[in-house]
């Protein structure tokens, strides 16, 4: 009875881990990976936010993973669990305490293609994200010039 129910309980976690990783489990992997970097107090946050998650749910696309980390107090331990799942951690640690936008990450490089910010309308910011999208998907380089300046190494 112990091994049943030992094995039952880490089943329960494993698909409990697989339910909370997001559509990546979906049957494929992420081409990119959109990691919104927000904070309770960041009022760029305000307007970035609703629009991204519109222009997310118009181009409904499984192969769009959505990471939010949240910057704020006590959410520490979950955003590492995010950056380290996915490999993001340079962006994580390039952009600690910078809130307000997003990064756009090839899923496969883990090299950052662009950004998005409170300067993109709802249907801007979709259309910036299929073409980033399309960039991870052929291998190319990306020349976008809108992700904020990184934090000074301390």
């Amino acid at each position: 009875m112990k091994h049943f129910l030992k094995s039952s309980l880490a089943a329960i976690a494993l698909i409990a881990g697989m339910a909370s990783a997001g559509n990546a489990y979906q049957g494929q992997n992420p081409d990119i990976y959109v990691v919104m970097f927000r904070a309770d107090y960041c009022a760029p946050c305000k307007v970035v936010e609703p629009a991204l998650n519109q222009a997310l749910r118009n181009i409904a696309d499984t192969r769009i993973e959505y990471v939010h980390l949240d910057i704020g107090a006590g959410n520490g331990e979950r955003n590492a669990h995010q950056v380290f799942d996915r490999g993001i951690v340079q962006q994580y640690n390039m952009w600690l305490g910078v809130t307000g936008f997003a990064a756009i990450v090839d899923a496969d490089t883990k090299k950052t293609l662009g950004c998005l910010n409170m300067s993109y309308d709802t249907h801007s910011m979709a259309m910036h994200i299929r073409n980033l999208q399309s960039a991870a998907q052929r291998n190319q380089p990306s020349f976008d010039l809108t992700c904020p300046a990184a934090n000074l190494p301390v």
